[in-house]
């Protein structure tokens, strides 16, 4: 396993990447964002090939991040992530067969995805009428339409950088989470936690206990933008005075503001949906229901948002910040949660 590893999250508004060094306690080397222009990627899905790229290559010339080797992050709204029990067969054969598998449960042609799986445990299931015994694996499966990685794939290596590994996000920033609270790992250490992704257009939640997943959903077309967009609409501000507005504005900050009725709704509409997202999984999986919630992504610098969050999820919300786990200083913690939990992959 490489000493060094790159996570790289090529986002809706920035790329972001962080280079660490491995071991029993991991260190950051070097790490960074570098602005993308609006429209560059939409949905986790690159648009302008050309601007990633120069992007790509700016952070990693002002960083001075020495390993060309990454882990990419893929969240976009392709995504297929679903559970599933499949006759039982050695791990490589799996692999193998995985693809003939599933074919029947994708919504594209086998061929035209990119396929990968979570191990999430064995049974043996015992036929109640003719008495026989039957050998299962329990899987997540995670599906990609490979436009939406080889895209992405492409303007890594056009900008002189290697790709070793896709990796999907929600699953990432399960893993910082998990470090995040540097306890043991495991489901026999932990209770259930929700971890929700606000990104500017894309919504993420994934629902593990101790690193262990049960649930992931992303959801494209809402996001931190949609609240913008709604500020922008009702008020006549222009995007960034909008934008300053839904984060508080420095006027706001450590002051009781008066509620923003036209940010209060959006906001409602937001936690909502991932509230009926959580609702959902509830349903399906009584026995792994959240009883905790961290939120990563811009949100979490809006004014309030954690209470608000807290309040309409009816759980306790924190901020997925890796600072002390890896000693990044500031907001650096929570802004680079999902390429520092990249890093923290078992086969990185």
């Amino acid at each position: 396993m490489p000493r060094t590893v790159v996570g790289l999250d090529i986002g809706r508004t920035a790329v972001r990447a962080v280079e660490l060094r491995r071991g029993r306690r991991p260190v950051v080397r070097r790490h960074g964002r570098v602005p993308l222009p609006v429209g560059a990627v939409e949905a986790g899905l690159v648009v302008d090939p050309a601007a990633v790229t120069a992007a790509l290559r700016q952070l990693w010339r002002e960083e001075r991040i020495a390993s060309r080797s990454v882990r990419l992050g893929v969240g976009s709204g392709s995504v297929l992530v679903r559970p599933l029990e499949l006759d039982w067969m050695p791990p490589a054969d799996l692999r193998r067969a995985l693809r003939y598998q599933v074919a029947d449960v994708l919504p594209v042609a086998v061929d035209d995805a990119n396929l990968d799986h979570v191990l999430l445990g064995e049974d043996e299931q015992v036929d109640p009428t003719t008495g026989a015994v039957r050998r299962v694996v329990r899987i997540l499966l995670v599906a990609t339409a490979r436009g939406a990685v080889d895209e992405m794939v492409r303007c890594v290596q056009a900008a002189g950088l290697r790709p070793v590994a896709a990796d999907l996000a929600p699953l990432a920033l399960v893993r910082a989470a998990v470090a995040a609270q540097d306890a043991p790992t495991g489901p026999e250490h932990a209770s259930t936690q929700a971890v929700v992704d606000i990104g500017a257009d894309t919504v993420s939640v994934a629902v593990h206990t101790g690193g262990v997943p049960h649930f992931v959903r992303v959801s494209p077309g809402v996001g931190g933008d949609a609240l913008t967009r709604a500020l922008a609409e009702e008020t006549g501000l222009d995007w960034p005075a909008a934008e300053l507005r839904k984060r508080g504005g420095p006027e706001r900050e450590g002051t009781s503001a008066a509620p923003d009725p036209v940010l209060d709704e959006a906001t409602q509409r937001l936690l909502t949906e991932v509230r009926t997202t959580l609702d959902f999984h509830a349903a399906t999986d009584p026995a792994h229901v959240p009883i905790s919630a961290v939120l990563s992504g811009g949100a979490g610098h809006q004014h309030g948002f954690l209470e608000r969050a807290s309040g309409v999820l009816g759980l306790p919300v924190g901020r997925l910040d890796l600072g002390a786990h890896l000693g990044l200083p500031g907001d650096d913690g929570y802004d680079l949660a999902l390429p520092g939990g990249l890093c923290l992959g078992r086969s990185a």
